[in-house]
């Protein structure tokens, strides 16, 4: 016979001046027929506490009974056991979950029933908080950090959807960020309670059944229409620009409101929505990209905006001009758009007059014609002229200024040239002028020899 193991009954007391024992009146929950607490399930795991519940199931923490593991065990309500689709439903989780062996997706450890016929499951405990907790806290994650979860979420649903499930329900309150060693956001994706797999898609699903949090939810889910796995990618996009801007794109009166607003709106820029945010352009373009309306629109696999993202912020232009780039990391804001005419104008514009004061400082060397430049002096990249050749009013400017720099080169040359001119010049005029007055000139040598000869002579007398 099975013991039962009670409490000791509270002693009571009397009223005092009454003489009667008081009266005590027990309020019992609505939902206690769902409660295990202090029960053994699996003669292993024994339960501790209810840690959340949801539409159709409970989850408690359990601890288990010989090597003192804290784990989560997760049952369905009661009043979902008459319900065969339900029922259906938790036990796919439940096969779900064993077929998903990620690192990012929570881990199933056994599956059975209770006593009382409730299907449970058990899977890790996860001591941390959901990504809703977070943004209530810090309003929203700065772009490296969102970068760094949601590579590790768009992994997690990648691996999910290579084995055909699609999770339906990606919401913050589904990403949970854990502490594993060093890493403080290690992310783990839970709640696979309405995922399905792509051939039951019909089957488990009843006719105009909508399911999911009508905020998250893709235009063919609001519709009731056949999903696949690229309504999950718009959710994730849902998720990411409620991430990036602290709020989330589709917000109506009421469930029915938002729903339409899903279905016909467009998701408004995040520059309107939060102008105080430096959001990189590059990662709006990858949250805008996932939330097409029309599925072909979208990326049409999760490894392609993993990959995007990877390298979202792993680059930026260098200031020496386009086309390089630097290891260092991307810190383009919103307003950094791909430029039109008008913008590039602008910018040809200001590296006109940022180069106009730089011309000076170049010299030429008188035996070749390629301009040398002094240690120091900033130039213009091979590049950053490529580039920019095609631009008529650069190509004009740069043809006004190599025109100075060669009229410049020929008046340095003129300097030597016209230096021996005069010299050659003068010579041959004294040349001529000494054969035209030869004989005047042999008289003077003459006079001057007699003079030193005589000078000499008297000097010797002395």
């Amino acid at each position: 016979m099975k013991r039962i193991v009670r409490s000791p009954a509270p002693r009571l007391v009397p009223l005092a001046g009454a003489g009667r024992y008081p009266l005590y009146r027990i309020r019992v929950s609505p939902n206690f027929k769902d409660c295990l607490i202090g029960c053994t399930l699996g003669s292993k795991y024994w339960v501790l506490s209810s840690i959340g519940k949801g539409g159709m199931s409970v989850v408690y923490k359990a601890k288990t009974k010989g090597t003192g593991k804290t784990v989560a065990v997760k049952t369905l309500r009661t009043q979902g056991l008459t319900d065969e689709m339900l029922v259906k439903r938790f036990q796919r989780e439940a096969e779900l979950l064993s077929r998903l062996n990620h690192p990012r997706i929570v881990n199933l450890h056994a599956y059975g029933t209770s006593s009382r016929g409730q299907p449970y499951f058990v899977m890790d405990y996860l001591v941390g908080q959901n990504l809703t907790e977070l943004l209530k806290k810090i309003d929203h994650l700065p772009p490296e950090r969102f970068q760094d979860i949601f590579v590790q979420v768009c992994a997690a649903i990648e691996h999910a959807h290579k084995h055909n499930a699609i999770h339906r329900d990606i919401k913050p309150g589904n990403i949970m960020l854990t502490r594993q060693g060093q890493t403080r956001d290690y992310v783990k994706i839970v709640d696979f309670g309405i995922a399905m797999i792509s051939e039951e898609a019909q089957r488990l699903t009843r006719m105009g059944e909508v399911w999911g949090s009508p905020i998250y939810m893709s235009p063919e889910q609001c519709m009731g229409a056949t999903v696949d796995l690229r309504s999950d990618i718009y959710s994730l996009g849902v998720v990411m620009y409620e991430s990036l801007t602290g709020r989330v794109p589709f917000l109506g009166k009421n469930y029915g409101d938002t729903m339409g607003k899903q279905i016909s709106e467009p998701p408004p820029p995040m520059k309107e929505v939060r102008p105080d945010l430096e959001i990189p352009a590059s990662l709006e373009k990858i949250v805008m990209k996932a939330l097409a309306k029309l599925p072909d629109e979208r990326y049409q696999t999760l490894t392609t905006m993993r990959k995007e993202l990877e390298s979202a912020l792993s680059f930026k232009q260098d200031s020496g001009g386009p086309g390089r780039t630097t290891g260092t990391k991307h810190k383009t804001t919103s307003q950094e758009r791909l430029p039109d005419r008008k913008n590039e104008k602008q910018k040809l514009e200001l590296k006109r007059q940022e180069y106009r004061p730089q011309e000076s400082e170049i010299d030429f060397d008188l035996e070749e014609e390629k301009p040398v430049r002094r240690p120091g002096a900033k130039t213009r990249s091979k590049s950053r002229t490529s580039t920019t050749s095609a631009k008529p009013a650069l190509k004009s400017v740069r043809q006004v200024k190599s025109s100075r720099k060669k009229a410049a080169a020929k008046g340095v040359r003129l300097k030597p040239m016209i230096l021996v001119v005069c010299t050659s010049i003068f010579l041959s005029g004294a040349i001529i002028f000494a054969i035209n007055n030869m004989q005047s000139l042999t008289k003077i040598l003459g006079e001057a020899a007699r003079f030193l000869l005589k000078g000499a002579t008297e000097e010797s007398h002395y």
